[in-house]
Order: structure tokens, then C-alpha cells, then sequence
């Protein structure tokens, strides 16, 4: 059973390891209550350790990191396209680095995290991206190998989040400028580049073997020395015939197998760090395409410079010496040259399916949204959907408005006034100045009843009747139940006359109904205030039938 003891004002812990071992171990215990604790978890672990449900470290703690990170270089990252990048950066960053000290199982994510937060001032993030990966590709193949049992450290530690930038590329009418002021040695292979959209390796790596002039083919097999390319695959791509004579003088002119070889009578492959950016630039230099000057002056001691657009001579001001210009050009890689022919390409009108299989991106979605934007017309049609200014209509002369304005009142009003009404149209309007009373239909003045809202189960209808004398009237069931007596629970909805006041529909008949509801079988759900009966003012000198007999008049109170 695991004990503790104090010794140096610190807690030891002495426990039996996964091995049987009795060790004894320091702890950041303060108190002896704290020091069991932590005694109490290390030795239930030990002894899952011991039974086999929890991997057991090895004795040495796995080595160091250090040399973990060089036995991931020489195991598993040589002989791959990117071995070089790799143990160059391994190798700066990692190797002597404050973790190369500490074994396998003191390799801890907050380790990892403070390493990389220390660097995070001089390094990107897309950097600090590849030193976690490198570290998380080594755990991964030593816990392969068993060289390491525990959980792997930098599963925990978050990716950095790398800014989406666009490439940068050359414009169609900057091409044949940069292939103009380039010399004949590298004129063929920044051409091939540009029209081919192959990478710096696949063009160092490329063969006579591999051109079929008569099919028109490019084959991609190879990378540097490598037989094989990035994506671990074999393609052939088409020839552009711009670029047949290119490939035909560089074929002639190499003195091996390579199509691009080396300056030199054996005609060996370059180096994969020959400086095809500074060859790019100077010729960007030479043919204008550039930010602006900088007019530096020579002399020595001076540090005068001045930043200007353009290449006119000026002395300086100090030792009135001659300013040397130097030109700014945009910071455009050799590989820009691959984003060159895919944006090139997408501009045209080039289906981007073609595009990714010239390019032999393996997911179609790299080429759309790495130049999906680049499309024709992209996105146009839908942001042409925001139109808040629609084109306003064309103007009509004057007289043609006043026209229309005309036949439009005259079509939806009768009773327009006459100054908007021509001479024969103000003849055929009503005179109402005329001591005759003026006849109008009964329907335009009538209001019908029967659209009041009804109350809860009322379940009343209206009916209209139109016969002779009864042009207009109306009348509700609830008005018939009501009258007959009957024990329907109903609403009493008011008539309207023909001036559109509520008629007196309270009959003697309707009264005595009425009455006889409230004193005795007045239905449950039925009360006063839902009998609505009472007549406006005026309304009880009229005769009690709606529309019986009545016409428009002054006698009848119109």
C-alpha cells in the first residue's frame, strides 16, 4: 500500500509501480491530506498498469524528445517529396528546442502549447501549423513502433488559425513581357510553366521520354530525382501549341536525358534550391512590371533612398551623386506560375473540371475555391438581385397624362366632378341642382344585415329575398327565431333601412318574445346583452318591415 512521508519540507510519495517496483517520488503536495490523495490515483494506476488495462510506459520514459524527432526524420520521413523542408525545419526549430530534454512522458499539451506560444511572435501560424504536425506525425508513429504507450500530447493542442489570402499570379498581358526579357537559357522552362501549370520539381524531373510531340502529350511520372510526383500518381496532360516550339528548342538544346537541365556539358539535374524567384523577378524588373523604384544612392557611407513611381534619374542630395533605381517588383514566387495558368484558365471561361484535371488537384473543391472566383461572371446574377434604385419609367408628354388621367376617372367614378369630364360626358351626369328628387338604386344605399359578428353557437344565416317590392331586403334567421318563440339560443341582429339607420325591428310580436325569454325559458347560454334589439334614434316612427313599399324620397326621410 502506497505511503507518504516528509522529508526537506517536501512530500514523498512511496508507491509500487506497473513493474513491481517500490519507487519513491516527489510530490507538489502542500499538506498530508493532499499528499495521500495523490498516493491514493498513483497507485490505482500502477495497478491497472500491472493487469493490463492501461498501456505501461517504458522504463526509460520512452527516451527524449530530441531523439524521437531524429529517429522521425531518418524512419519515416526520408524518402519522402517533402523530406528536405522537413528535416530543415525539424532540425531549427525542434531538435534543440526546451522540449529536446525532456522524455516521452514529461511531453505534456501545455508543454507543447507554451513552446509554441514562445514562438508565435517570429514564426506565422501556418508555421507553428507544421511544427504541431511534425510533433504529432512523431507520437503517432512511435506509438506504431511502441516506443511510446500513452495518449498522444499534441492531439489537445489546437491548429493555429492561417489567414486566407488570394494568390497572386501574372495577367495575360504581363506573360509574354516576363518571356521576352528572359534569357534563352530559362525562357523554355518558365514557359513550360506557365502553360502547363507543372510544379518546380515535376519541371527539374522532367524527360525527353516524357514529351509526345506526335500525341500531344505531357507525361507527369517523376519529381527531382524521385520516381514518382506529389500526389503519388502518374498523369498525362495536353500540350498547348504555344509551347511546342518552347519544349522542341529546350530538347535540342540539352545535352541528357533531362529537358531542363543544368547549365553544364553533362547536363545533370539542378538543385532543388536553385533560384528560379530571383531569375522571375529580375525579368518582372526589366519588363516594368512592377510597384514603384526605390533610388538608392551608392556612395559609400550614404544611406540616402527615395521611394518613387517611376525610373528618372536623380542625384542625391546630399553628395549630388547619381541615385541608382531599383525596382519594385510584386513578391511573385515561382510557384505563382501554377496559380498563373489555373487563374489564366478559369478567366477564360474554362470549365473548372478541366482546370482540376490539368492542375491534378485530387479534390475537385481545391480548384473552386481557390479560383472559383476568377469565373466569368461569378456571383454577378445573384448580387444583381439587390436593386433598392429600380430604372424609373420613361416620361409621358403632359396632354397624353392628362388624357388618361381623364379616362380613368370617368371609367371608375359616374359622380366624377364635371371640370374632370369632357362636354358630352358632363351633358349625361345627373343634374344635382334640379328640383327633382334624385332617383338612386336602392342597392348602392342599402346595407344588408346579417354581417355582424356572431356570438358563440348563435348558428344564425341570412337570407336576401328579391322579388318585386322587396328589392334589397333582408332578414336573418335569428329574426325568424326569434319571432316564432322558439328555444333556439340566438342573436337579434339589427335591420338597416334604405338610408342605412338600423330599423325598428322590435315588433309587438318580437317584444312579448322577448319578454317571455327573460322571465321563464330563456336558454342557458342565451342572456340580455346578447339580445341587441334597441332602435336608434328616430327609428321608431318607421315602418317596421324593411324596404316594404318604400322608395327614395323626400315623404320617406330621404
Amino acid at each position: 500500500m502506497a505511503s507518504v512521508y516528509e522529508k526537506a519540507d517536501k512530500w514523498y510519495i512511496h508507491y509500487k509501480d506497473a513493474r513491481g517496483k517500490w519507487r519513491d517520488k516527489v510530490s507538489a503536495a502542500r499538506t498530508k491530506t493532499e499528499a495521500k490523495r495523490i498516493a491514493s490515483d498513483l497507485e490505482r494506476q500502477c495497478e491497472r498498469q500491472r493487469l493490463g488495462l492501461e498501456p505501461t510506459p517504458a522504463e526509460n520514459g520512452g527516451g527524449t524528445f530530441g531523439e524521437l524527432m531524429k529517429w522521425w526524420l531518418a524512419t519515416y520521413s526520408d524518402g519522402t517529396p517533402s523530406h528536405q523542408r522537413n528535416k530543415y525545419s525539424v532540425e531549427k526549430n525542434l531538435v534543440d528546442s526546451e522540449l529536446a530534454q525532456l522524455t516521452l512522458v514529461e511531453i505534456s499539451p501545455a508543454s507543447i502549447e507554451t513552446f509554441l506560444q514562445a514562438r508565435a511572435a517570429r514564426l506565422g501560424p501556418q508555421t507553428l501549423n507544421h511544427l504541431r504536425r511534425f510533433v504529432l506525425a512523431a507520437f503517432n508513429a512511435a506509438k506504431r513502433a511502441g516506443r511510446f504507450a500513452g495518449t498522444n500530447p499534441a492531439l489537445e493542442v489546437k491548429r493555429r488559425k492561417v489567414p486566407k489570402r488570394l494568390a497572386d499570379f501574372l495577367r495575360a498581358e504581363e506573360v509574354p513581357r516576363v518571356l521576352n526579357h528572359l534569357s534563352g537559357r530559362w525562357r523554355p522552362l518558365f514557359a513550360t510553366a506557365v502553360y502547363t501549370g507543372m510544379r518546380k520539381g515535376e519541371l527539374l524531373g522532367l524527360r525527353k521520354s516524357d514529351i509526345d510531340f506526335d500525341a500531344g502529350l505531357i507525361s507527369i511520372a517523376r519529381s527531382y530525382g524521385r520516381e514518382t510526383t506529389k500526389g503519388q500518381r502518374a498523369e498525362a496532360i495536353p500540350m498547348a501549341r504555344e509551347l511546342e516550339p518552347y519544349l522542341k528548342h529546350a530538347v535540342d538544346a540539352s545535352p541528357s536525358d533531362l529537358v531542363f537541365p543544368k547549365d553544364d556539358q553533362r547536363g545533370s539535374m539542378m538543385r532543388p534550391d536553385v533560384a528560379l524567384e530571383g531569375v522571375l523577378r529580375r525579368a518582372l524588373g526589366r519588363a516594368g512590371i512592377v510597384k514603384g523604384y526605390t533610388h538608392v544612392c551608392r556612395k559609400k557611407g550614404c544611406a540616402h533612398s527615395e521611394s518613387v513611381p517611376d525610373a528618372v534619374q536623380r542625384r542625391c542630395p546630399l553628395h549630388n551623386h547619381l541615385l541608382w533605381p531599383k525596382a519594385e517588383v510584386r513578391q511573385i514566387r515561382f510557384h505563382d506560375l501554377r496559380h498563373t495558368t489555373a487563374s489564366l484558365l478559369m478567366m477564360s471561361g474554362a470549365n473548372p473540371a478541366a482546370v482540376q484535371r490539368i492542375l491534378r488537384h485530387r479534390d475537385p473543391r481545391i480548384t473552386t475555391e481557390v479560383y472559383g472566383h476568377l469565373a466569368p461572371g461569378y456571383l454577378q446574377a445573384e448580387v444583381d438581385r439587390l436593386q433598392f434604385n429600380p430604372p424609373a419609367a420613361e416620361a409621358l408628354p403632359a396632354d397624353e397624362v392628362a388624357e388618361q388621367k381623364l379616362a380613368a376617372n370617368a371609367e371608375s367614378d359616374p359622380f366624377a366632378a364635371p371640370v374632370l369630364q369632357s362636354s358630352d360626358e358632363r351633358s349625361a351626369t345627373p343634374n344635382v341642382e334640379s328640383d327633382e328628387p334624385l332617383q338612386i338604386p336602392i342597392d348602392l344605399v342599402a346595407r344588408p344585415s346579417g354581417f355582424e359578428p356572431l356570438t358563440y353557437g348563435s348558428g344564425g344565416r341570412s337570407r336576401r329575398f328579391s322579388g318585386e317590392g322587396d328589392s334589397g331586403r333582408v332578414v336573418t334567421d335569428a329574426h325568424e327565431t326569434l319571432q316564432n318563440g322558439s328555444d333556439r339560443h340566438c342573436r337579434l341582429v339589427p335591420e338597416y333601412d334604405t338610408i342605412g339607420r338600423v330599423a325598428s325591428s322590435s315588433t309587438s310580436s318580437s317584444k312579448r318574445s322577448v319578454r317571455k325569454r327573460r322571465k321563464g325559458k330563456a336558454h342557458p347560454r342565451c342572456s340580455a346583452s346578447r339580445l341587441s334589439a334597441a332602435p336608434l334614434r328616430g327609428a321608431s316612427d318607421r315602418p317596421s318591415t324593411l324596404f316594404e313599399g318604400a322608395k327614395p324620397g323626400p315623404e320617406n326621410g330621404f
